[in-house]
């Protein structure tokens, strides 16, 4: 299983840095679709949706909305759903086992398509920046030195679980740790750049929130797939399960990101 998990972690770094610095807005438009669409197809499979031709219904919902989304030019409008959406989530990861409404598969299909339209448009108003390749690094950074941050602090630290019933793996000492790792990053970050303490001050508020609802964003997935009795989102990718298991953090942090960085007008 190692050899697999090592040549897919190769395979999606090649093809993240070929979105990243290759592609032009177009073809990483329809690129970030196709993830979406694959997404799509395993959401529904969290949802409950059991046939195969209802999961493709479901994807091909989601790439419509998306383009939709794209032809009247709202990208930027519907993200401000994103933070309904993770308020909501939040209710359902703290209220799990009692709560029971959240369990009904069509409410879970209109999350799932919800937070995959929001999270397509956020990444096509951030291709649209001129400081776009600064801008999904520091985003990716933010959830991957988050994830980092948590896993080492957790190991050394780890003793007050965050969310037992939902991810009984992951404690507050993590999460703080991570934030922690994260805000010392975004402060190297303002220096480097010559930001003014009150530019700093904003990036480290929207930092902060990022991060947050990253771990929220994977609290929710592992939320349906414990429901679901699943392991993985699907088998796509050897040795890493699904493509949901891969942006589950993506799926909360760049919308709420690139909406804060809207609003401060640095997009």
């Amino acid at each position: 299983m190692l050899l697999p998990r090592i040549l897919s972690a190769i395979v999606m770094v090649f093809l993240f840095v070929c979105a990243v610095f290759v592609l032009e807005e177009t073809n990483f438009m329809l690129a970030m679709g196709g993830v979406v669409l694959l997404a799509g197809w395993e959401w529904a499979r969290l949802s409950g949706v059991q046939k195969a031709f209802s999961r493709i219904a479901f994807s091909v919902l989601v790439g419509v909305l998306c383009l939709l989304t794209y032809q009247q030019d709202l990208q930027k409008s519907i993200l401000y759903v994103a933070p309904i959406l993770w308020l909501i989530a939040l209710y359902w990861v703290m209220s799990y086992p009692a709560l029971k409404g959240w369990q009904h598969t069509i409410g879970r299909l209109l999350f799932g398509l919800l937070i995959l339209v929001t999270t397509w448009a956020s990444l096509v108003v951030l291709k649209q920046s001129s400081n776009f390749v600064v801008w999904v690094l520091l985003l990716m950074g933010l959830i991957w030195g988050a994830d980092s941050g948590a896993y080492f602090s957790g190991k050394a630290f780890g003793k007050n679980k965050l969310a037992v019933h939902v991810s009984p793996g992951k404690s507050w000492e993590g999460v703080i740790g991570g934030l922690l790792f994260t805000q010392i990053g975004l402060l190297v970050f303002s220096v480097i750049s010559h930001f003014s303490w009150l530019q700093w001050a904003l990036l480290a508020a929207i930092g902060l929130l990022t991060v947050a609802v990253s771990v929220l964003g994977d609290l929710t997935e592992s939320l349906f797939k414990r429901h679901e009795s699943l392991k993985d989102s699907s088998r796509l990718i050897p040795g890493h399960g699904g493509v949901m298991d891969r942006v589950d953090s993506l799926t909360a942090a760049a919308p709420v990101f690139v909406l804060l960085l809207s609003i401060c007008g640095w997009l």
